[in-house]
């Protein structure tokens, strides 16, 4: 009995939600609805901020028409033919809806404003350097040492004056060590607004070589009998990589066989980039 209850219950709630949509459907109502902007005829030489995106309208009609409305969305297109810079009020008196078929529903006016708030400004374009950024001290340092070129080597910016004017250059995103062992690796530029554009979104960093130092390192053991056992080399390479280099980073090893004077030749077994200048001696005798 307890459930037929709260079966009859259930079906005269939804029977009653059905006849109240049907009501407001078929009825007439004053609501508002808000529709996406539109501006027409810019000038191309003007750019716009805060440009709200849509502007609530007071219309009267049928649930059904106004739901319809709701759901189209039509835009709200205004003339934004006499714009000039530092223009900041655009006058909604003149706008025109494109109004979907089959709709009989009464636009009333904007809701709150007869008044559309804006920014204009002069549209403006500017030729600017790269100016590279380091993920860490060491690629920064690393770089120093590099001879590179960035393609292109300047870059066009667009958008408000007010944006561009102090812009003297484009930072590149962060160069991260691995990049730079490359001897071309593209580069992403960091935008510094979204109002901004640029005519290139990356550039090409062209390495071509280092400013190669050189550093001596002596009693460098050599393995098994020899004399002398120990010998000093001179080597070249990377500022930055010789700093880091130590006396175990280097490997000295003897030739196999002697030459026909009975000396051993004395070789070395280096990281990368880091080259032999002079060895000494860079021959050995066996001890017997």
């Amino acid at each position: 009995m307890i459930k037929d209850n709260l079966g009859i219950k259930f079906f005269a709630l939804i029977l009653a939600i059905l006849i109240w949509l049907q009501s407001v459907l078929v009825s007439e109502h004053r609501s508002i609805v808000s529709l996406p902007v539109n501006l027409r005829n810019m000038p191309q030489n003007i750019t716009l901020e805060n440009i709200p995106q849509n502007i609530p309208f007071t219309v009267r009609g049928k649930g059904l028409d106004i739901l319809r409305l709701m759901l189209a969305k039509p835009r709200v297109n205004i003339d934004a033919s006499g714009i000039t810079p530092h223009t900041d009020i655009i006058s909604l008196q003149n706008y025109a809806i494109d109004m979907p078929e089959n709709m009989d529903v009464t636009l009333l006016g904007p809701a709150e404003s007869d008044q559309l708030a804006i920014q204009a400004d002069v549209f403006h374009q500017k030729v600017v350097g790269i100016e590279p950024v380091y993920a860490d001290n060491y690629t920064q340092k690393r770089m120093k040492e590099l001879r590179y070129s960035f393609t292109p080597d300047k870059v066009t910016i667009f958008g408000p004056k007010n944006k561009i004017q102090s812009i003297s250059k484009i930072k590149t995103m962060p160069i991260e060590q691995e990049q730079i062992s490359e001897s071309r690796v593209s580069i992403e530029l960091d935008v510094p607004d979204a109002q901004i554009n640029v005519s290139d979104k990356t550039v090409l960093m062209n390495i071509s070589g280092a400013q190669e130092s050189s550093k001596v390192f002596t009693d460098i053991v050599l393995p098994g009998v020899y004399l002398p056992s120990r010998v000093a080399v001179r080597l070249s390479g990377p500022g930055s990589v010789l700093e880091k280099l130590s006396i175990q980073d280097i490997k000295a090893k003897v030739s196999a066989e002697a030459d026909a004077d009975g000396f051993y030749g004395v070789e070395l077994e280096l990281p990368e980039g880091v080259n032999v200048i002079a060895i000494t001696p860079n021959r050995v005798r066996r001890t017997p």
